[in-house]
């Protein structure tokens, strides 16, 4: 396939960085993947084990030795405890968990919030590899002495790698004691995944949604503010599934992440659960927890709710989400001025008739002085079952028809956001266009018991490239945009154990963070002789020049042509980028600079298929 791309000498329009933007939707397991915790429900939270008595992923000895309890009303945070009582001496652990990750030299800081009742107790916290009747990694003695809750910690050392270490409490001799809580961390590392932290680091993140999501709606911010060992555990009621909300990280922790990483927040109220004046509130703290650190309170983006056009609990007619505009957009504003408003509805309403956009229709005329921009949430589906059974590709047989499929919806998707913003101008409205949410679904539910994963492929890469070509093209009526997910349930950054597992999707973000925020300039993609999947050709070219420099950005969506490229005028150099793979649902391959497998000569250039790359050029 032969192509010719002409760069025009001027360019068209400013384009955002924040087309790159996340989210961190909080359920699941996604805070759990920010936090540096390695124990599974730290906080002891029930409902207990009906033959045990003790809390959900914890174990305690065997045949009876040792009497518990799972008390609710009983804990710090008035959630439940766990009532440990040993009436005769008992080998073995009296309570332990087994599959928790060391590496070899680790230092890691047990600590634990209990209180001793009627006598002083004396616990010996273990680290042991999980095979029996094996001498302990590490152990130390905790003297239990404090009739309230009070915080214990103390040092442990993994002499070895073990992703099925076992950590053990033993109370010595006879006692009873309660447990509030229970977390082991590598030292140092008191609250956040510090690796995970330096790779959010690294992407340099624009803007970054929090809570969400489908989970906005049962978040109530307060509950993640404060000290962190007050916070609940608990049931979330937003997806009606027996999953729990995890506010160890909380607001505070946000807005740090943000102020260290010059990261512009984006907040997503709850109109379910909440109220306009805890929104209001809410805003207030976040403008209040800048003037403490003295820093100017940056604009924030405020989401007001999460689809609540479909069946969700935040579920409500067009008519009800305008009276909420109107309701919780001043008590923001007073709250924290410097905002931009973000306005929800379907994808589907985008370039509908008026009379079939009823959510649409509602937002511009009674509520369009309220809203700075208007978000959909759009994904692209495979939508296909196993072929053949037992290996997930989609359903589609031959890869060739894997790229058309997503190219097809690239094309639909960009259709939609451009006569969206084509309606807006011609209304005459001064409101911008986003994504809320966005990615490529292959195989992840809500109900397929998997904890919502999707292990990134080359298609996903494909379309996340194509999808950031989109979002440049609509600049500058184009603002924001928030991929879904960054970390672990559907994430391209995932934490579990002592590990961080960086997705090659991260590396096709870095690709384009370097040259945004720019100016888009015209790149005119020739398709020649070549087969054009419905009016396009099966390359795509985005032309950004930044500080200074011209970046190309080539996308071959051919599952097996390389794609021959002319660029007149211009010398691609200043070493090239490439990312792609072998197979549309294979492992995506690392970029690979200067010697990356994309041949050059002066103007020409031969992108592999299932290709993005990236180019400096100069004339």
């Amino acid at each position: 396939m032969e192509y010719t791309i002409r760069i025009e000498t001027r360019s068209e329009a400013e384009v955002s960085h924040m087309i790159l933007g996340h989210n961190i939707e909080a359920a699941l397991t996604t805070i759990n993947g920010l936090l540096s915790d390695r124990l599974r429900n730290g906080k002891l939270t029930g409902p207990p084990h009906r033959m045990t008595g003790i809390a959900s992923e914890w174990q305690g000895a065997s045949c009876g030795r040792v009497a518990y309890e799972l008390t609710p009303g009983a804990g710090l945070m008035g959630s439940e405890a766990q009532l440990i009582r040993v009436d005769r001496p008992a080998q073995g652990p009296h309570l332990h968990q087994n599959r928790i990750e060391v590496r070899e030299g680790e230092e890691l800081e047990i600590e634990l919030w209990a209180r001793a009742w009627r006598r002083p107790v004396e616990l010996v916290v273990e680290l042991l590899p999980q095979a029996a009747r094996l001498d302990p990694y590490d152990s130390v003695v905790l003297t239990i002495d404090k009739p309230w809750y009070a915080g214990y910690s103390a040092t442990l050392r993994a002499p070895r790698t073990d992703d099925r270490a076992r950590l053990s409490l033993v109370v010595k001799g006879t006692g009873d004691l309660w447990l509030d809580q229970v977390h082991l961390r590598p030292k140092g590392e008191v609250h956040l995944c510090a690796r995970l932290v330096d790779e959010m680091r690294a992407m340099r993140i624009p803007t970054l949604r929090f809570p969400g999501g489908i989970v906005s709606a049962a978040y109530n911010w307060r509950h993640g503010v404060g000290p962190v060992h007050l916070r609940p555990h608990m049931l979330e009621a937003a997806f009606h599934q027996d999953w729990y909300l995890n506010y160890d990280f909380g607001p505070d922790e946000y807005l740090e992440l943000c102020h260290t990483q010059g990261i512009t927040p984006a907040l997503t109220v709850n109109v379910a659960g909440g109220t306009p004046e805890e929104a209001g509130e809410w805003a207030a703290h976040c403008a209040a927890w800048y003037r403490a650190r003295r820093a100017e309170p940056p604009m924030i983006y405020w989401h007001i709710g999460n689809h609540p056009y479909v069946p969700t609990v935040a579920e409500m007619t067009p008519a009800m989400y305008v009276e909420t505009l109107r309701r919780f957009v001043p008590e923001i504003k007073t709250g924290y001025p410097d905002c931009r408003i973000v306005a929800v509805m379907s994808r589907g309403d985008l370039r509908r008739s008026a009379t079939d956009a009823p959510w649409r229709e509602a937002i511009l005329d009674a509520a369009g002085d309220l809203v700075d921009l208007i978000e959909v949430q759009t994904y692209g589906l495979s939508g296909a079952r196993p072929d053949p059974p037992g290996e997930y590709n989609g359903g589609i047989a031959a890869p060739a028809e894997h790229v058309l499929h997503l190219r097809r919806t690239l094309r639909d998707i960009e259709g939609d956001l451009s006569a969206f913003i084509d309606a807006l101008r011609n209304r005459r409205l001064d409101i911008r266009v986003g994504v809320a949410e966005w990615n490529w679904w292959m195989r992840a539910s809500h109900w397929d018991g998997a904890d919502f994963e999707e292990p990134p492929t080359v298609l996903h890469a494909l379309f996340v490239a194509g999808m950031i070509h989109a979002f440049a093209r609509l600049a500058p009526e184009f603002e924001a945009a928030h991929f879904y997910n960054l970390v672990n349930c559907m994430g391209i950054l995932n934490h579990r154990g002592a590990g961080v597992e960086v997705t090659g999707v991260v590396d096709v973000f870095k690709l384009y963070r370097s040259a945004l925020p720019g100016a888009r300039v015209a790149a005119l993609v020739n398709p020649s002789d070549t087969d054009v999947p419905h009016g396009r050709p099966w390359i795509d070219a985005l032309c950004i020049e930044s500080d200074g420099h011209v970046w190309l950005f080539i996308i071959n969506f051919s599952a097996d042509q390389p794609a021959k490229v002319t660029i007149p005028g211009f010398r691609a150099g200043g070493g090239i980028d490439c990312i792609g793979g072998s197979s549309p649902v294979g492992r995506i391959e690392s970029p690979r600079t200067g010697s990356a497998p994309c041949e050059t000569d002066g103007n020409r250039l031969t992108i592999p298929p299932m290709s993005i790359v990236r180019c400096q050029i100069g004339r």
